[in-house]
């Protein structure tokens, strides 16, 4: 039977931290204790050698190629080896926690420029809707005639 999972707690998976004192922080299993612990170290990102347990992580799809136990500095070559900062900032979650952080440090001014933005370009795009919807309705309304048209030619000969 195929699994239908792809992400497995693994040593060298790297994690994104989603609760506690390195929230939104990246990490990387280097040992995983039991069932519901792991052992994780950020160096790229600062989070310090510590125990987590598997609630406050959310795997991500980048594994990094180290031994059970390593060694921070293992650690911080097999991160530079793999080019990691790279993936790391191309991922989708991390993009998401970015854009979160910009948005809750707009000033009222950049909320009230983002929200003309937002409403000029919905009304051009319902705008658009409306011209293809129009098109439509007039297209079927066409067809509709034309069946109504040859349907009373049949019926009368």
């Amino acid at each position: 039977m195929i699994s239908k999972f792809s992400l497995f707690v693994e040593i060298g998976r790297v994690v994104v931290i989603n609760y506690g004192e390195y929230i939104n922080k990246t990490a990387v299993i280097i040992d995983v204790l039991d069932q519901n612990r792991a052992l994780v170290a950020g160096p790229h990102s600062g989070v310090e050698r510590h125990i987590i347990n598997f609630k406050w992580i959310n795997l991500t799809p980048l594994k990094v190629n180290i031994q059970r136990g390593a060694r921070i500095n293992t650690l911080i070559a097999a991160i530079k080896a793999a080019d990691l900062e790279t993936k790391i900032a191309a991922l989708s979650v991390v993009k998401k926690i970015n854009a979160r952080a910009t948005k809750s440090n707009q000033t009222d001014f950049e909320r009230f420029k983002a929200n003309l933005i937002r409403r000029k370009l919905n009304k051009k795009v319902s705008g658009e809707v409306k011209k293809l919807v129009n098109i439509a309705n007039r297209a079927a309304h066409k067809k509709s005639v034309a069946q109504k048209a040859a349907g009373h030619v049949k019926k009368t000969l």
